[in-house]
């Protein structure tokens, strides 16, 4: 009988080693699934931040070159000319008045000197010719 408590005991010893190889066994797993699961969270980060990295280098780009566009002669030269009403030396300036929707200019020249020989009359002497007129 004494030979069946050894094996038993043998077993149960063997058993025991099995389960806490296991144990230890599935400790290391979750610890191992955690580590991955912190390096793919890493790995996502490191992938935005590049990201973000690309959208500021075209961001200071496009801002460099307006920086060098505003700073530039030619802008510079096109506010003083719209803004400040400057022109460069021997440069002439032409502008062209917008006409008057169904009157030509012609009309118009003479319109002015009517009103400008009647502006010196007396205003009933105006309303007399206004209303005799028709």
């Amino acid at each position: 009988m004494r030979k069946y408590e050894k094996g038993s005991a043998a077993s149960l010893l063997v058993i025991g080693i099995i389960f806490l190889a296991l144990v230890i066994l599935a400790l290391f797993g979750y610890s191992l699934s955690k580590e991955t699961a912190k390096k793919k969270a890493i790995e996502k980060d490191i992938a935005a931040l590049q990201a973000q990295e690309e959208n500021i280098k075209k961001e200071n780009m496009a801002l460099s070159e307006r920086i060098s566009y505003l700073s530039s002669k030619d802008y510079q030269e096109i506010q003083a000319k719209d803004k400040l009403n400057l022109q460069s030396p021997g440069e002439n300036v032409v502008i062209i008045a917008p006409r008057n929707s169904g009157q030509s200019g012609v009309s118009q020249a003479m319109k002015n000197e009517t009103v400008g020989e009647s502006a010196s009359e007396p205003n009933f002497k105006k309303w007399l010719a206004y209303l005799f007129k028709s």
